[in-house]
């Protein structure tokens, strides 16, 4: 938020008669232009949510990220597993991955799985809990990006969590009794035309579900940011006193929305991981 919102101050700056580069130049260094010389609202907004090149030498901000969550969950899971040695109590990070872990077995797996086949599919849960978690909390950072706003990303989880849950009607029923009990026994065949490809596209838009809620709250948070940090160089292209004034206002709003991304953090992991959990439980207890 800090780059961002020195940029808008920058632009806010009265205009000066300084040479200026061409738009291909500004449009090289990945900076949104206008023929007249001022960035459009539009353009700069989604300048600062969607992927960019990073540093010069990567094509992709939002892989960058990607990694650098990926590692440091593995690092903090290793951490808590270490915190275990020599039947020691956990403390500090350990402890508070404990804890999370158990939520998401007590108060997600189970329920939603079943007893018996929780167990399977809780590490899975976990990895979604703690790297949807961790991509939202990295990517408040100042200079970050969060990757699980890349829709790609998200499609890559919701693939995932697809595979799953036709793993858990396969593993148990085979192939054909997992794909026969779609169609509920004893409807008639006259319905078999209409229900068999009605459930068909309801298999896909779980995953589509996944994908698309996951990654338009990731966005919409990063835009609201944005916009609200806009306005202070919209303002000041009007007068450079209403850019004053409306500064601690939009700075104040930004802050209490990036305060709110905290929670919307937690909650979307939920989202995703219980959503999952109860999808795997759909095809693991056809019969419920």
């Amino acid at each position: 938020m800090s780059a961002l919102l020195l940029a808008l101050l920058l632009q806010a700056a009265p205009a000066h008669p300084v040479p200026t580069a061409t738009p291909e130049a500004a449009q090289a260094h990945g900076a949104p232009t206008e023929a007249h010389g001022e960035a459009d609202p539009a353009e700069v907004i989604f300048h600062h949510v969607t992927d960019q090149p990073f540093l010069g030498i990567f094509r992709s901000k939002h892989m960058v990220f990607l990694l650098l969550v990926a590692v440091v969950v593995i690092v903090l899971a290793q951490l808590a597993v270490r915190s275990y040695r020599g039947g020691r109590v956990p403390r500090g990070i350990g402890a508070a991955v404990e804890s999370l872990v158990v939520f998401v077995r007590d108060e997600i797996a189970e329920p939603n799985i079943g007893h018996g086949d929780a167990a399977r599919f809780t590490p899975l849960l976990c990895s979604f809990f703690f790297f949807i978690l961790a991509a939202a909390l990295v990517g408040l950072l100042p200079f970050s990006a969060t990757s699980t706003g890349n829709i790609a990303v998200t499609l890559a989880l919701a693939t995932v969590s697809f595979a799953a849950q036709q793993w858990a009607g396969i593993s148990k029923y085979g192939v054909v009794g997992h794909f026969g009990s779609l169609v509920p026994k004893g409807m008639p065949k006259l319905l078999l035309p209409i229900m068999i490809p009605v459930e068909i596209l309801g298999m896909f838009t779980k995953p589509f579900a996944l994908t698309v809620r996951l990654f338009a709250n990731m966005l919409a948070g990063h835009m609201v940011i944005t916009t609200l940090l806009l306005l202070i160089a919209l303002m000041g292209q009007l007068n450079w006193a209403a850019g004053v004034a409306m500064t601690p206002i939009s700075i104040g709003l930004a802050v209490f929305i990036m305060l709110l991304e905290l929670l919307v953090a937690f909650i979307q992991a939920y989202i995703f991981t219980l959503l999952s959990a109860i999808f795997i439980g759909m095809y693991a207890h056809p019969a419920h």
